[in-house]
């Protein structure tokens, strides 16, 4: 009996605390296993990267594929904070100095009608013992980002059937990277009985010892680098004859020498590389308060309005972290101010549909003034004070007015707000009946900082003064 292990990583969003125990391990086990003659086979599932970090901010996520090329991966795929944390050409330069093999069968350039050079639909590998492993890449098919964003994305059933009819007949072990979740992860072990292994990731679900569904088992290793999933597989021949699941706490791993500087080196690059990029002058400090509308609240209503030309507009005072400075702004401060990866959401309702909207909202304000979220790209504390800008809602009747006059149940009204509000329960209003798109390229952050860049722009005396 032989036996093959697989170690996999996923979801770590630029979270590097664990990384260099991670990267250790990763080369320890595999040398330990080759050593005593047994087959290894390494991946990462996606989501890699994540822009709150300032480094993979600051290099669109270069950096972390250098980071990743420290391990010899045998194959990864893409999470959405590659595919939609990224406009169409930064993805397609992501991969350039890769030095694994990207697996991705489910997502095409429109423009082509094939999929991305940088990536593969399969990879077939033939281990040392003559195992022959068939590995399959999927992503989240998140149409609402991707198509604005100049990609076409397929349903998981869309390719599988096709890929399966080449692959299944040549192999002996399928593996799925399957960075789709684990309600469609369910759905593929239901569907496809030729697939043995799902390594899942995407809903951040961890798996202690796998989950058996019909002939699949399902692996999922949480999210930040927290846990390294590992599955034993016990072959014979060509047969395969058990497989076993386990993770890894990453945390509890030996610390070194040099770990700690190492992670903090990352950020530190990271808040240079941001610092160096000057955007605006700020005459007077705009404070943040999370929990009330204040004037920097307003100054991105005035930016977001602005930037989806319309005069109605919606956001949160929980989204804006740090204060404005009164000095040189920088890249690095947009940031701090606003780490989160959200897309502005510009959303059609019919007055009727609007005014419902309004009710969700009105209804739940003193609630969601202190309400602790996380989730869907919020990088804050608390929800906070929703603010509105372009219209009037009456405190006591809810009445919506616009320029003085009763907005009418037919009349259509345009407003923009971040994409989050979308995905959050509180507003179902927006997503049932919504007529809604992504504005790309940029994110809630670069908006602001356009804003700010015409409306307080730097002379060259006072760049000279500040690059010293």
């Amino acid at each position: 009996m032989k036996k093959l292990h697989i170690y996999h990583i996923n979801d770590l969003h630029s979270h590097f605390d664990n990384w260099p125990k991670i990267r250790r391990f990763l080369l320890e086990k595999k040398a330990f296993h080759e050593k005593n003659g047994e087959e290894v086979l390494l991946f990462d599932i996606g989501d890699a990267c994540d822009r709150v970090h300032p480094l993979t901010e600051a290099t669109n996520g270069k950096a972390n594929i250098e980071l990743l090329n420290q391990v010899p991966f045998d194959a990864v795929t893409i999470g959405n904070n590659e595919g939609i944390g990224n406009d169409k050409r930064q993805l397609d330069e992501l991969y350039d100095d890769a030095e694994f093999p990207v697996v991705l069968a489910n997502l095409y350039d429109p423009e082509t009608e094939a999929l991305p050079s940088w990536a593969q639909p399969y990879l077939i590998k033939t281990l040392p013992s003559g195992l022959r492993v068939g590995i399959i890449g999927l992503t989240a098919p998140l149409y609402l980002s991707y198509v604005p964003n100049g990609w076409d994305p397929k349903e998981s059933d869309e390719v599988l059937p096709k890929i399966l009819l080449k692959v299944a007949p040549s192999v002996d072990l399928i593996i799925l990277l399957s960075h789709v979740g684990i309600i469609e992860d369910i759905h593929i072990g239901e569907m496809y009985r030729s697939i043995p292994i799902i390594i899942g990731a995407h809903t951040h679900h961890v798996l202690p010892e796998g989950k058996h569904v019909d002939e699949s088992l399902l692996l999922g290793a949480g999210k930040f680098g927290k846990y390294i999933g590992h599955v034993t597989v016990s072959y014979d021949s060509d047969r395969i004859l058990d497989r076993k699941a386990e993770l890894i706490e990453a945390g509890d791993l030996p610390e070194k020498p040099g770990d700690l500087e190492e992670v903090e080196e990352l950020q530190q690059r990271g808040e240079e590389l941001l610092s160096a990029i000057l955007v605006a002058d700020n005459p007077a400090r705009l404070k943040a308060d999370e929990g009330h509308t204040n004037d920097l609240l307003l100054l991105g209503l005035d930016a977001v309005t602005e930037y989806a030309d319309t005069p109605f507009g919606i956001l949160n005072s929980g989204l804006f972290l740090e204060d404005l400075p009164e000095r040189i702004i920088t890249k690095n401060h947009l940031h701090q101010i606003l780490p989160h990866p959200m897309r502005l959401l510009e959303c059609t309702l019919t007055g009727r549909d609007f005014k419902v909207m309004i009710d969700e909202m009105e209804s739940q304000r003193e609630e969601l003034m202190t309400k602790e979220i996380t989730g869907m790209g919020f990088r804050g504390r608390i929800f906070g004070e929703l603010c509105y800008r372009g219209f009037e809602v009456d405190p006591v009747t809810n009445r919506v007015t616009v320029d003085g006059r009763e907005l009418s149940d037919e009349e259509d009204i345009t407003f923009v707000t971040v994409d989050h509000f979308r995905y959050i329960t509180y507003f179902p209003t927006i997503e049932n009946e919504g007529r809604s798109r992504l504005l790309f390229p940029y994110f809630l952050r670069d908006v602001f900082g356009l804003h700010l860049e015409k409306k307080f722009p730097i002379n060259e005396r006072k760049v000279r003064c500040y690059r010293g």
